[in-house]
């Protein structure tokens, strides 16, 4: 009996361990930033974001063709459209850290978004903010680094 009780707490703590190196984030509302002014941004379809414990800390790959083509001002000039689906975060560097008044974590990080397939790639350098409280993430907030009049921000939840 003791051998299946051991077997258990290693299944357990192998599943625990699986849960919390992939996590996927579907953002709640969205936010843009013009000329120092605040507005609800609506994007066709579901903007993801996808984070993993194995990749480095501050990586997330974003899926979403208008807010990654938005993003990127359209200056890509990609033989396949698609390409625009998807890009990961990579590379981040982290610059700051601050922990606000009600407990939020802001990491900023400064890395490359790197738009892939087939023959097709563009990169750009990208500033990304992850506000998190209690090992859980609330918002993203991001904009090229050559581009900072232009932010978004977003309040994420979990899939479950």
């Amino acid at each position: 009996m003791k051998h299946y009780y051991t077997l258990f707490l290693l299944l357990f703590f192998v599943s625990v361990n699986y849960a919390q190196q992939a996590q996927t984030l579907i953002v709640d509302k969205a936010w843009v930033n013009e000329a120092e002014e605040w507005s609800d941004f609506k994007f066709s379809g579901q903007i993801v974001f996808n984070t993993s414990a194995t990749n480095e800390e501050g990586s997330l790959r974003i899926g979403n063709y208008d807010f990654l083509y938005d993003f990127a001002e359209g200056k890509a000039k990609f033989a396949n459209k698609a390409t625009y689906s998807t890009a990961e975060f990579s590379h981040p560097r982290k610059v700051s850290v601050t922990t606000d008044k009600q407990g939020v974590v802001n990491s900023t990080y400064e890395g490359t978004l790197i738009f892939q397939s087939d023959r097709d790639y563009y990169s750009v350098i990208a500033v990304v903010t992850l506000l998190e409280k209690g090992g859980t993430m609330l918002g993203v907030k991001m904009h090229l680094k050559d581009n900072a009049q232009k932010e978004y921000a977003f309040s994420i939840k979990p899939t479950s």
